[in-house]
């Protein structure tokens, strides 16, 4: 199925490419191609913006939850491929106004900033189209690491959002102006069928299956559980649970409609093992949103969109199990354990933490190796002096001590990036496949 959806994004672009080509090589007054510095400015420029609106329509798919992606890559995955994905398309758009305007500028012997000039004042539509690039422009500079660390997640959200209007300049300016679509009728369809095919994609996955789900089920808060000093868990319950199709270790993307928490939907990894009852989700206080989590009250409505993750005992292939978790990354870890286990696999968990009082569902995790024999829990502290068991950090020491057989095992592992990093490196050296390791980054 990867290789299928990849062909599909292959092909759009030699389909694009191929419309490009065919327009400048066949045009009415012989190849343009071939006429000179201004008018390969300009071809260049126009290839430039069919790319990068082709680059920002797949922005919309890879973070619009669309499912037939999602269960095929796995949502954090196409996040990290928007994130990517998101410069080149930055790229291409500021490549665009310069290589047109400089090509126009060459034709008409004027100044670059005298040809801007005549753009914004005498062409139609191209300021419309302007405010759609500069609001493009900072959309991705505020996506930007460095800047986005600075943002309010509702600032960050709200920015978001002027996209669309951005999309929709940039749409008309395409088609009311480019040559590639005034003097092509099929590529002018082609391109009104692929904004439609993106907008129903975002329209059904992102609006109408979150709204459906909730009608159906009506979920609401429970009761709240206290799990550390900053560990809360949430527990949901609604109508026909036993119908909600989750499997353990995947996440949802949930919004609490209660003041102070409807305009913000975060991802969260289910903590216990789905059983049509109750959906627990377990949060650690990290930020503003987190830490007012304890401030929930039992029956607040909640809007759920997911399941999402392919983080599930679907894609385990062995009978024996390695699991690596560290911190609030044992969510989704507990609840497959407990599945795996239960399948009869010999599944083997290392958690770190920093301390003893650190240790996430410390009592819960005891249980399950007491009843479930073919499942074993080693609790790894890094800042404990007391702590009488394993201490130090999950490395390939530890790894190669507890776990000599993981090349042998399917490896699962979720937890902090810097953590995951050299685990993975450590499991790598070990020889384990990487098709056997599946992880699940927390931070989306």
């Amino acid at each position: 199925m990867k290789v299928a959806r990849w062909l599909l994004l292959l092909t759009h672009i030699i389909v694009v490419c191929g419309f490009w080509l065919w327009n400048h090589i066949r045009s009415p007054g012989g190849s343009l191609l071939s006429k000179g510095a201004p008018e390969v400015l300009l071809a260049t420029g126009r290839l430039a913006a069919v790319l990068a609106v082709s680059g920002i329509l797949l922005q919309l798919m890879l973070i619009g939850r669309v499912k037939w992606l999602e269960r095929t890559f796995g949502l954090d995955k196409l996040i990290r491929v928007h994130h990517k994905n998101g410069l080149l398309v930055l790229g291409a758009l500021s490549a665009h106004p310069i290589l047109v305007t400089a090509g126009h500028a060459m034709k008409e012997r004027a100044s670059f900033w005298v040809q801007l000039k005549d753009f914004l004042a005498n062409w139609d539509a191209v300021p419309l189209a302007a405010s759609g690039w500069l609001l493009l422009l900072i959309l991705g500079a505020a996506s930007l690491a460095p800047v986005r660390r600075h943002m309010r997640y509702e600032h960050w959200y709200a920015l978001h959002l002027t996209a669309y209007a951005a999309i929709a300049l940039a749409f008309f300016h395409q088609t009311r102006l480019g040559r590639d679509f005034t003097r092509n009728q099929v590529l002018t369809a082609y391109w009104f069928g692929l904004h439609a095919f993106v907008a129903v994609n975002l329209i059904f996955f992102r609006l109408l299956r979150p709204t459906l789900v909730f009608w159906r089920h009506r979920f609401t808060i429970e009761r709240l559980e206290r799990e550390t000093d900053d560990v809360t868990s949430v527990v949901i319950r609604g109508r026909a649970l036993m119908d909600f199709r989750i499997q353990a270790g995947q996440f949802m993307f949930v919004r609490f409609w209660m003041k102070g928490f409807r305009w913000q939907s975060h991802p969260f990894s289910m903590s216990r093992q789905p059983d049509g009852s109750e959906i627990r989700l377990s949060i650690k206080s990290i930020g503003d949103f987190t830490a007012a989590i304890p401030r929930l009250a039992p029956g607040t409505p909640v809007l759920i969109d997911g399941p999402h993750g392919v983080f599930t005992a679907r894609y385990c292939q062995r009978e024996k199990v390695l699991m690596v978790a560290a911190g609030i990354g044992i969510t989704p870890i507990r609840s497959l354990a407990e599945e795996l286990a239960a399948d009869g696999r010999d599944v083997l968990v290392l958690y770190g933490n920093r301390n003893e009082a650190a240790i996430v569902f410390h009592k819960e995790l005891d249980e399950l190796e007491a009843t479930c024999p073919n499942l074993r829990v080693i609790h790894i502290l890094s800042h404990d002096p007391s702590w009488t068991g394993e201490k130090g950090h999950i490395d390939a020491e530890k790894i190669s001590r507890f776990a000599s057989d993981a090349a042998e095992r399917d490896v699962f592992l979720c937890g902090p990036p810097i953590m995951m990093k050299d685990v993975l490196k450590a499991l790598a050296a070990m020889g384990v496949p990487r098709s056997t390791i599946h992880w699940e980054r927390f931070s989306l």
